[in-house]
């Protein structure tokens, strides 16, 4: 999920069109006509992980993934996607028949404003975004409100595909829901730091679990083909930033004492004539011996 959620750029996002002009806008429609058609995770062949399509207007209607390591057993799933009339992005959905997650966006000017993420018609969390002012592209601040009680049923983790693509960690939100907290409601802070265009830093605190996160991200030449695409919020706000990450450093604290501290290494090694990747690797300081790799179609790049 997180390997989408960068490829993504990673690894969860995608109207996967890049915002080549200087203007950034959460509008979900940019026009420089690179939209992916298709990510491979291990190799450019065969059949592809993710695959999106869109309509006669451009717009993305849906991601569909499948896990091709058991050919024998291929799990598919599908996002679909709704839109405002200005060409926003209303809803992104998923549902197994029993269980439907839907994510939906409330705009001011634009840029997003608040972000719901709901299962089976009811609110589960909410991310309220704070901004310099109206007319700033530039978020401050995101408040998060998890609905404890909900997430402390552990069963509804292993049927959750939406929210690990689209909005967080699954890892946190058990997390939350373990804790020895008699409150219903369970909230994250997140203050962050721009330098440019891009994001370099991003501080997250969760009082509940007495833990703090602390995201540091340098950046490469090559442009982000996420950019201005809200729905990339999972994976440290991807879609929020012009260039891709070239180097990103997630430090955890407990009690404000250091932890454990995780390094990701960004290599892209085909770019095209417009300085948007077609392959890039990645590697962590866990497994530094260890690459993974992605590949990007586009659609202008894609003969059927």
């Amino acid at each position: 999920m997180k390997k989408l959620l960068f490829a993504l750029l990673s690894v969860f996002v995608m109207a996967l069109f890049f915002a080549s002009c200087n203007k950034y806008e959460e509008s979900m429609y940019n026009k420089s006509g690179y939209q992916i058609k298709y990510i491979w995770y291990k190799s450019n062949s065969g059949l592809p992980n993710e695959t999106f399509t869109y309509d006669k207007k451009k717009l993305l209607t849906n991601i569909d993934i499948v896990d091709s390591s058991n050919m024998n057993n291929i799990r598919g799933e599908s996002f679909e996607f709704t839109y405002n009339k200005d060409k926003t992005v209303q809803s992104i959905s998923y549902t197994d028949g029993e269980l439907t997650e839907t994510v939906t966006f409330s705009y001011l000017n634009r840029y997003v404003k608040y972000m719901n993420y709901t299962i089976n018609g009811e609110v589960r969390m909410t991310s309220n975004f704070y901004r310099d002012d109206e007319k700033a592209a530039k978020i401050t601040r995101i408040v998060e409100i998890y609905d404890r009680q909900f997430f402390e049923d552990m069963q509804i983790f292993t049927k959750m595909k939406l929210f690990p693509r689209f909005i967080g960690d699954m890892e946190t939100v058990k997390e939350m829901a373990a804790a020895d907290s008699k409150d219903l409601a369970i909230y994250c802070n997140k203050n962050i730091t721009y330098e440019g265009e891009n994001i370099v830093k991003i501080e997250a605190d969760y009082p509940v679990l007495r833990k703090s996160y602390v995201t540091t991200q340098t950046y490469s030449e090559v442009l982000n083909p996420y950019y201005g695409l809200n729905y990339c919020y999972a994976d440290d706000l991807l879609g929020f930033s012009k260039n891709a990450v070239k180097s990103k450093v997630v430090s955890n604290f407990f009690d404000g004492n250091p932890s454990t501290s995780i390094q990701t290494d960004y290599d892209y090694k085909d770019v095209n004539k417009d300085n948007y990747p077609r392959m890039y690797t990645y590697t962590t300081n866990k497994n530094p011996d260890i690459y993974f790799k992605t590949y990007i179609t586009y659609v202008s790049e894609y003969k059927d």
